[in-house]
């Protein structure tokens, strides 16, 4: 069966391509197990992953006290891997509608990217990535929304860094795609509004 997308199933992936797993035993070992989860620290991400894949699949994840939310399951792991791939080096992003390929960015986002708020030097949304082609396909997908952003290769490491800057890049994120993560949609919010008080003073 294909996957047809809606905002749920857009979500889930985002998150699944950024800090989850999509896992099955090796094929050395007896015992079956067919794992998927999302690791992160932050509670509202694990409850909002957990709330979109149980309205996706019908099946509710467990979140554990060690910062995972996760189920077992033979199904759902060969319907997400038939088409994708969510290790770190291979995921891919999918063909997505601009509603939809919004709520992918978000969970991407949330979990990977960081906010940097130094007014008068340095204001910018970071995403640090070892998938190069996978940087550039969210780099494409940004533009989809009007958003500027660069791409630079980290000096001697097979590491890329995505950086959103300036006002009005950084003001079409926040309505477009914003944070669920209250933190980082707090530091973009100061962010934003130290533009403003600089510009009165």
């Amino acid at each position: 069966m294909k996957m047809k997308f809606d905002s749920n199933l857009a979500a889930v992936h985002g998150y699944l391509c950024s800090d989850g797993y999509v896992i099955k035993n090796p094929i050395t070992q007896k015992h079956k197990y067919y794992h998927i989860a999302l690791r992160n620290t932050n509670q509202t991400l694990l409850e909002d992953f957990q709330t979109k894949f149980n309205l996706v699949f019908g099946v509710k994840p467990i979140i554990k006290k060690d910062g995972r939310s996760k189920v077992q399951n033979k199904r759902i792991y060969h319907f997400l891997t038939k088409e994708y791939s969510y290790y770190s080096y291979e995921w891919t992003l999918p063909k997505l509608s601009k509603k939809n390929l919004k709520f992918w960015l978000r969970a991407f986002f949330d979990c990977e990217s960081w906010v940097e708020n130094q007014p008068a030097k340095s204001r910018l949304i970071g995403l640090d990535c070892c998938n190069e082609q996978g940087l550039l396909s969210i780099q494409l997908a940004l533009r989809r929304l009007n958003i500027k952003s660069q791409i630079k290769k980290r000096k001697g490491r097979t590491i890329w860094r995505l950086t959103i800057c300036g006002y009005e890049n950084l003001k079409k994120f926040k309505k477009q795609i914003n944070f669920l993560h209250s933190a980082k949609s707090k530091k973009l919010l100061e962010a934003l509004n130290s533009y403003v008080l600089h510009r009165n003073i």
